[in-house]
């Protein structure tokens, strides 16, 4: 596997942003000519685009599924089109695809091959690209991710409230691109293929009732036809032993085939 810090600069944020690719090389046998499958993996609220490097297992896994891996940052963005800030949703939807199949050639642009995950404000994140975007993605994990829009909001001076219009202005969220059952509804209404969807939380963690405000709207859908799948973690709180569990049950809910003696040496 290739491990590649790419500096590109972005037209929808107008300065330099920082990608982690986790790329098979094709002299690895098991990768053949074809093109590669491609997990797009959100950070956190408080990380960036080295935290599913550093705290998970995701090489080694990205390894043992054969898959590229693309971990973009985005800030404290909840990969939005903030209010007062940048336009991250149109960054990673939109811009960085395009950019990075043609730096990557081996990246495989069909819809089938594409799939994205990520935890808490990223598992926001990839239910609000997913959703808005269902003919890009088969796919979205998402870890410990409620809906903004669910979350009660009191302009009271606060940094929580500065952030929050920063991020999606003073007004209701519900209705709107960042609220994901609206978005979830309008890609039914699409009649367009919808991405299966796999969501999970931990028993412990303190946000798990906007996790189950999600949970409600898909298994309210008639027939199911999202795919959706719910698993609650016993035990597991908002933490890295949780998310890096998730990942490889995401994995396998795909159904990407493992294979752990990838790994050839030199």
């Amino acid at each position: 596997m290739a491990l590649i810090e790419t500096h590109i600069f972005s037209e929808a944020l107008g300065m330099d942003m920082t990608v982690t690719v986790i790329y098979p090389q094709e002299k690895q046998p098991y990768s053949g000519d074809g093109k590669l499958k491609v997990v797009w993996l959100l950070h956190g609220g408080s990380g960036d685009h080295t935290a599913w490097q550093r705290m998970s297992s995701i090489e080694k896994y990205a390894l043992d599924y054969g898959v590229a891996v693309v971990i973009p940052g985005g800030l404290n963005s909840c990969f939005t089109d903030m209010e007062h800030g940048g336009a991250f949703f149109t960054y990673v939807s939109d811009e960085l695809p395009a950019v990075l199949q043609g730096l990557f050639p081996r990246l495989s642009d069909r819809r089938e091959d594409n799939y994205i995950s990520g935890f808490s404000n990223g598992g926001f994140g990839c239910l609000r690209v997913g959703l808005a975007r269902p003919e890009r993605y088969a796919a979205i994990g998402a870890f410990s991710a409620g809906c903004k829009s669910d979350v009660a909001f009191v302009n009271d001076g606060s940094r929580r409230a500065l952030d929050r219009i920063i991020l999606f202005g003073d007004g209701d969220m519900k209705g709107t691109d960042n609220d994901v059952k609206h978005l979830g509804r309008l890609a039914l209404e699409s009649r367009a293929a919808l991405p299966k969807v796999y969501h999970a939380c931990g028993s412990l963690d303190p946000w798990l009732d906007l996790n189950e405000l999600v949970r409600d709207f898909f298994v309210s859908q008639k027939g199911n036809p999202f795919h959706y799948e719910f698993h609650l973690a016993e035990g597991y709180g908002h933490t890295w032993p949780f998310w890096d569990m998730e990942i490889v049950r995401f994995f396998e809910y795909l159904g990407l085939p493992k294979d752990e003696t990838r790994y050839i040496g030199i």
